[in-house]
C-alpha cells in the first residue's frame, strides 16, 4: 500500500467583507425587523463572491456584516467550508474525482487540479458551477449554497464526468467520487479529532487504514471541535443519494500543514454521475 500525503496547496482565512466593491453579489429575500419607533424595516442578506488570488472567497451577510463561509482553491478545485462566524476551517472536500491509474496519472495516483468557474443566483440559494481536468476526464460539478442558519451550512453537488480511463485494481479506492482532506497529527493536534460512518466513530490509527475492509453506507464524514492547533474546527458530513463503500487513510505526519488525512467513498469504475450533500456544523458527540 502506497503512502498517502496530502499537502495543503493553500492556507485558507477567515475573513469579514466590509463592503461590496468588487464583489459580485446574490440576494436573498429580506428579513423583516422592528425599528425603535415600532416601524419594520427590511434587512436583505445577500451572497458575495470574490477573488484573491487563487481562493474564491463565498460570503454571506448584509451591511458590514459579512462572514465568510465557504472558499474554493482553484489550483486544486478544493472546497472548505465553516457553519459559523465562531468556526474556523478545517476539513476539505475534494471536488474532483480523486483516482489511481498507471496510464493515465504521472505518478499513478491523481487527486486535485486546477479549475474554473462560474456562479449565479439560484433563488435564495448561491450555484457554484466549476469544471477541471484530471487524467483525462472532463469534469463539472455544480455546488448549490444553501443560506447558513443556525450554525449550518448545507450544500448540495452534483458532478458529472465525461471521458473513460483505465483504472489500477485498488479494491476500494481505484474512483473516489467523494473525498475529504484533513489534519490528524496527535491527540492534541488536529483539524478532524476521528472519523465516523452514520453514528459509528471510526478512531484514526497511528498510520494506515481508518477502516479495513471498507464499509458500504450513505454516510459519513470527520468530525471537528477544538484541539491545541485548531479553534471550533468544523464537522463535516456527506450524505450519499446511494450507498458506497467508504473508507480512508492516515500518513504518519509531524507537520500540521500537511493533509495527512483522506476519508472517501469508492467505486471500481469511473462514474458518469454522482450527487450527494455536505453539511458544515459544530463538533458533536455522536
Amino acid at each position: 500500500m502506497n503512502k498517502y500525503c496530502f499537502t495543503r496547496t493553500a492556507r485558507f482565512r477567515w475573513l469579514f467583507v466590509a463592503s461590496l466593491a468588487a464583489i459580485a453579489a446574490m440576494c436573498t429575500p429580506a428579513v423583516a425587523h422592528a425599528t425603535p419607533s415600532g416601524q419594520a424595516h427590511r434587512v436583505t442578506k445577500t451572497w458575495s463572491v470574490s477573488r484573491n488570488g487563487a481562493i474564491l472567497q463565498i460570503n454571506y451577510g448584509s451591511g458590514r456584516d459579512f462572514p465568510q463561509y465557504a472558499a474554493l482553491d482553484l489550483h486544486s478545485g478544493y472546497f472548505r467550508m465553516v457553519y459559523g462566524q465562531t468556526s474556523g476551517f478545517g476539513t476539505s472536500i475534494v471536488l474532483l474525482p480523486a483516482l489511481w491509474s498507471k496510464t493515465s496519472c504521472p505518478t499513478d495516483y491523481c487527486q486535485g487540479a486546477p479549475v474554473t468557474e462560474s456562479w449565479r443566483r439560484s433563488g435564495a440559494d448561491l450555484t457554484l458551477s466549476i469544471r477541471g481536468t484530471i487524467a483525462t476526464l472532463k469534469v463539472k460539478s455544480v455546488v448549490t449554497m444553501r443560506p447558513p442558519a443556525n450554525n449550518t451550512f448545507v450544500v448540495n453537488v452534483s458532478t458529472t464526468t465525461t471521458g473513460s480511463i483505465s483504472l489500477d485494481n485498488r479494491p476500494g479506492e481505484a474512483f473516489k467520487p467523494v473525498m475529504l482532506s484533513s489534519m490528524h497529527i496527535s491527540p492534541t493536534k488536529w483539524d478532524t479529532k476521528t472519523a465516523f460512518t452514520g453514528t459509528q466513530t471510526r478512531p484514526f490509527p497511528a498510520s494506515g487504514w481508518i477502516i479495513h475492509p471498507p464499509v458500504t453506507t450513505s454516510n459519513f464524514g470527520l468530525q471537528g471541535g477544538t484541539s491545541t492547533w485548531k479553534k471550533n474546527a468544523p464537522t463535516i458530513e456527506v450524505t450519499l443519494a446511494r450507498a458506497r463503500q467508504v473508507t480512508g487513510w492516515l500518513t504518519a505526519s509531524q507537520d500540521p500543514n500537511d493533509d495527512n488525512v483522506g476519508f472517501w467513498c469508492a467505486a471500481d469504475k469511473v462514474l458518469s454521475s454522482w450527487t450527494f450533500s455536505v453539511t458544515a456544523e459544530p463538533g458533536k458527540n455522536l
